[in-house]
């Protein structure tokens, strides 16, 4: 495949008015490649030769193009700069501005306008370079000797600094000049840190004592001389700083962070750094949105824009975790009826995604409103008792507490009715016996006393059997006792109202009625028979 028309031409320059991407340099000796093979050769650029003069240039691609635009970052300029310097000490040459052009690799010699000009010694340079002609019979201008390919540029600063360093001059326009500047005028305390600080970043002290000695001799140049243990906290952050997150304009270490392996390049621990920063993004996301959703109120519904809303959050972020797995956790098993409802995990932690967590929670809103509207139902007066539904999984806590108000207001309701059955059978039990007593139907009064007898029997039979306790037993002869009364004073209210609506006052005949109404269990509660006739 033929190469376009404007790449086969003699020069090329290929870094833009925005980004560079090859550092460019001019070699005017004849040695270009014994200095080559003195580079490392993951750095080694790509040499282009005169087959004439023996000149050449070199250019080594940037795997990172570097932006020199509008409002570009000073670092990378920096770091740049200092790249093209330390390579071109390297290479004993002349690092060229980053529009130049310089000879193409893939330049044909049909495309030469003009003559080469030999250079002095001709001969020999001529005799040193091997043919250069092409495949297809096609005859390149220049001798390229191919480089190492894509290089970043904190590799080729920390390969050649310490070689190449003390060749290399700051200058004024790129450096900074801390030495120039003056200290914060906020407090002491701004002041001393600035030139604490600043005196390291210019001599690159990271030890402890020494940083401590120079605070304490700027300390005692103040009217008013801090405490000694602000000093050695302010010391203390700086030596912290100057060893775990400075970054030096042109020195090796360029990361905040460390690794356990030190074999790592560049590109290895670019990414360690890249996995590591998202995933504490992420989990700062996650934290965010869980905390959220515990305070999440009952009666609003979980969407996407009202989640974003809460965790401040945009809402592209809650929809790409909307159907992302969530760390799952114990399920819990509440039951409404049995065990202590003991609070747990918020149920995220249980389900998978934020749709599923959606979709609970309108679920659990449902179940909530339905038990809120079942116990308020139950509470009223006269309810009849009726269960609720149970729901289909307990990882709502709330939900099953819901679920056991509802089972307590309908335990109560089931009590209420008891009563009210109890009530209404007391009554008609008593109505029973008034109209025993004025239809003179001894049998009634005795078939309850039998009936209340043969109870109380088995009672005290339990309570022997089973041991309880005295003031049980006591109670449960008292109760005896009041019963038989309330039978009499039943049957009597009858007999009362059988003799007033008569009108007369039969004294035999009461008499006769009252003695036959006397029995064994009336002696111990003190009831009193009528009176004698006569007196």
């Amino acid at each position: 495949m033929r190469l376009q028309d404007g790449i086969l031409m003699p020069w090329i320059c290929l870094n833009t008015n925005n980004f560079v991407n090859i550092l460019t340099f001019d070699i005017d000796h004849t040695c270009a490649r014994e200095y080559l093979a003195n580079i490392p050769a993951e750095i080694r650029p790509t040499l282009v030769e005169d087959p004439v003069s023996g000149r050449s240039h070199a250019f080594l691609l940037l795997r990172s193009p570097v932006y020199i635009g509008h409002e570009a970052r000073q670092k990378p300029q920096k770091l740049l700069w200092l790249a093209h310097q330390l390579m071109a000490a390297a290479l004993d040459a002349t690092p060229l501005p980053y529009k130049s052009l310089i000879k193409s690799p893939w330049a044909v010699a049909e495309n030469l306008i003009g003559s080469l000009v030999p250079r002095e010694p001709s001969q020999n340079n001529r005799a040193a370079l091997p043919n250069t002609s092409g495949p297809g019979g096609l005859k390149f201008l220049w001798r390229t000797e191919p480089g190492a390919g894509p290089s970043e540029l904190r590799d080729v600063v920390s390969l050649l600094m310490p070689v190449w360093q003390n060749k290399i001059q700051k200058p004024a326009k790129i450096w900074l000049r801390y030495a120039e500047r003056e200290p914060s005028s906020l407090g002491r305390n701004c002041s001393l840190f600035d030139q604490v600080r600043w005196w390291c970043y210019a001599g690159l002290v990271k030890d402890l004592r020494e940083i401590s000695a120079y605070a304490h001799q700027i300390n005692r140049t103040f009217p008013a001389p801090l405490p000694g243990s602000e000093v050695e906290a302010t010391v203390r952050s700086i030596c912290k700083f100057m060893n775990s997150r400075y970054c030096p304009a042109y020195g090796i270490k360029g990361f905040s962070m460390s690794f356990s392996a030190e074999n790592l390049n560049t590109t290895q621990k670019r990414r360690e750094a890249a996995h590591r920063t998202s995933t504490i993004k992420q989990q700062k996301s996650y934290d965010r949105i869980e905390n959220a959703l515990k305070a999440w109120p009952r009666k609003m519904p979980l969407t996407q824009p009202a989640l974003a809303l809460q965790t401040g959050l945009c809402e592209r972020t809650i929809r790409r975790y909307w159907h992302v797995d969530w760390p799952t956790g114990l399920s819990v098993i509440i039951s409404g009826s049995e065990g202590n409802l003991a609070r747990s995990a918020h149920p995220l932690r249980q389900l998978r995604t934020l749709k599923e967590l959606a979709d609970a929670f309108e679920k659990d809103c449902l179940w909530l409103t339905y038990y809120g509207n079942h116990t308020a139902a139950q509470k009223k007066p006269g309810a009849e008792p009726c269960w609720p539904e149970t729901p289909h999984d307990w990882l709502n806590t709330e939900v099953a507490w819901g679920y056991r108000h509802a089972e307590e207001a309908t335990e109560d309701a089931l009590h209420r009715r008891d009563r009210r059955l109890k009530n209404k059978e007391r009554r008609e039990r008593r109505n029973r016996l008034i109209q025993a007593g004025k239809n003179n139907a001894i049998s009634i009064r005795s078939e309850e006393t039998g009936r209340i007898e043969s109870q109380f029997d088995e009672l005290i039979l339990r309570a022997e059997k089973e041991k309880w306790k005295p003031d049980i037993k006591k109670k449960l002869f008292f109760g005896r006792i009041s019963s038989r009364k309330s039978v009499k004073q039943a049957y009597d209210e009858g007999i009362s109202l059988r003799f007033s609506e008569r009108g007369v006052s039969d004294r035999t005949d009461k008499e006769a009625d009252s003695n036959c109404h006397v029995d064994k269990f009336s002696t111990p509660v003190g009831t009193r028979s009528s009176p004698d006739k006569g007196r």
